[in-house]
């Protein structure tokens, strides 16, 4: 009998943890991209509010599409429907387009420290980087190239 309630313990112990990662809630609908679905206000990391987003559905499979990330560019996410994690697996685009039709290359960036490129409840922590040195003097635009880490807030 003591085992049994030794087994139970180690059950609940070794579940989600406060300072881990939230645990993944079950899917709504079946499908595990709707937990980034929504409308997000961005923020620096000191809070100031920066621009909005939106993280749709995509019709390709397995993918969810973003409008208006780093307030320029509306970019296609791999996710699959049936991926519980919370990653939002923000890869390689290059070229992406901007508004303006200018060229750059964005690629999502590692931060152990920040936890980057995760929905923590309805936090979305990005961390990317752009730079446009392939493409700035053909496309008639200044150098410019910049880390960012910033807070997607679901609304």
């Amino acid at each position: 009998m003591s085992r049994g309630w030794l087994l139970v313990v180690l059950v609940l112990l070794g579940g989600c943890r406060k300072d881990e990662q939230a645990c993944p809630d079950s899917p709504r609908g079946g499908d595990w991209r709707d937990r980034f679905v929504g409308r997000y206000d961005v923020y620096d990391t000191l809070g100031t509010y920066r621009y909005a987003m939106e993280i749709l559905k995509s019709n390709i499979p397995d993918s969810l599409y973003v409008v208006n990330w780093g307030n320029a560019f509306d970019v296609y996410v791999a996710h699959d429907d049936t991926d519980p994690t919370p990653f939002f697996n923000f890869a390689v685009y290059n070229p992406a387009y901007d508004r303006l039709g200018n060229r750059w290359s964005v690629a999502g960036q590692y931060d152990e420290t920040f936890d980057s490129n995760y929905l923590i409840n309805d936090t979305l922590r990005m961390s990317y980087f752009i730079s446009n040195i392939a493409f700035y003097a053909e496309d008639g635009v200044p150098f410019f190239e910049w880390s960012y880490r910033e807070y997607g807030v679901k609304q």
